[in-house]
């Protein structure tokens, strides 16, 4: 029997772990994740927001920002109110939700003071009137979220900031506190989404009206399944390698 020499073993060890990385490579991912953007003009000025989705088994969660600089804030109408999205197939049935996100009522000058809770109005989940609940729905594959139905208006979305000294009595006169500063961040449990499950298209509203919709863009990221190629012919690179090996020993 002829035995290998310690340079085919160390190659044939390499070989086992190319092909181990091949098969971990092809699995399947266990979450996604997609990122929407919006910017645009509006009546109060610029415009700009983002919301980061990831989907898995039986899990939605998504992350809604405003992108706008604390100098660029002077009135509410630059506030992210209200996300409306659509997912790739039936979200099927709701379970537990949760909401993080750190309130805060913003007093004359731009003074930011931290209070307590969640933005629940986003969930539809808000306090009773006169301070509103909310709005949240599920209409075929279409969600929507927003904090200002139901009542006057509260915890619209500004960018994280300190203070915010450009703002105008639409955001120091207290009339819309408390407000959410900084990102915010929905979890829902829908049993019919999966780690395949995608967002089709993204919609932020701004303002307390709302006042100004403007559609989302995609971000660019990793095309799923881009990576597959390669790793196929990878893999037959080695595996190449080895028949070429093993008949060479053979002889």
């Amino acid at each position: 029997m002829r035995v290998l020499s310690k340079a085919v073993k160390a190659k044939l060890l390499g070989l086992l772990g190319g092909i181990s990385i091949c098969v971990l490579g092809l699995q399947p991912a266990a979450a996604a994740s997609i990122t929407f953007t919006a910017s645009g003009t509006g009546s109060d000025g610029a415009l700009a927001a983002s919301a980061d989705f990831t989907t898995s088994s039986g899990l939605l969660s998504v992350t809604i920002s405003n992108l706008l600089a604390v100098s660029q804030i002077k009135s509410a109408g630059q506030t992210v109110s209200d996300l409306i999205f659509t997912l790739s197939n039936a979200p099927g049935t709701l379970g537990a939700t949760s909401a993080s996100g750190q309130l805060a009522n913003i007093g004359a000058g731009g003074t930011v003071t931290d209070v307590s809770g969640s933005p629940l109005r986003w969930l539809g989940q808000g306090p009773p009137p006169p301070g509103g609940q909310g709005f949240f729905s599920i209409v075929g594959n279409t969600i929507t979220m927003e904090a200002i139905g139901g009542g006057q208006p509260s915890q619209l979305l500004l960018p994280s900031g300190t203070s915010f000294p450009n703002a105008n009595a639409s955001i120091t006169g207290g009339q819309f506190n408390p407000f959410v500063v900084g990102p915010e961040t929905f979890t829902l449990s829908l049993s019919g989404v999966t780690a395949a499950t995608t967002i089709t298209g993204v919609t932020f509203s701004f303002g307390t009206g709302p006042d100004t919709f403007i559609p989302g863009v995609p971000v660019p990221g990793p095309i799923v399944g881009a990576g597959v190629p390669g790793l196929i012919a990878a893999c037959g690179g080695l595996l190449g390698w080895w028949r070429r090996r093993k008949t060479s020993v053979a002889a």
